[in-house]
């Protein structure tokens, strides 16, 4: 009775055993999916820091760009003030003229 107690318990335990590597080699295949998530969830990461990086830069770009529009309206904008102030002398001077 008490040897086939025991080939019962071994029996258990090897049952045990068994199911125990069963979960063993499960938990070792998930972190291997997990890591390799997190490895593909990295390198997805740095695409998206890189597509920033060329945003970030292209924004630089415009705003240099319309910095210099700015400046060259600014310039048209002196220009035509110039041009409206000799207007208006030369529309005062034919006043003047016509006037006499």
């Amino acid at each position: 009775m008490l040897k086939k107690s025991r080939k019962m318990m071994e029996e258990l335990l090897r049952q045990i055993l068994v199911k125990l590597d069963k979960v063993e080699t499960n938990v070792g295949q998930f972190q291997s999916e997990v890591r390799g998530r997190f490895e593909q969830m990295d390198k997805r990461f740095e695409q998206i820091d890189q597509c920033f990086a060329q945003v970030d830069k292209r924004f630089e770009q415009i705003d240099s760009r319309l910095t210099s529009v700015l400046n060259q309206l600014i310039n048209v904008l002196r220009k035509l003030t110039n041009v409206l102030s000799r207007l208006t002398n030369v529309s005062l001077k034919l006043m003047n003229v016509l006037l006499k």
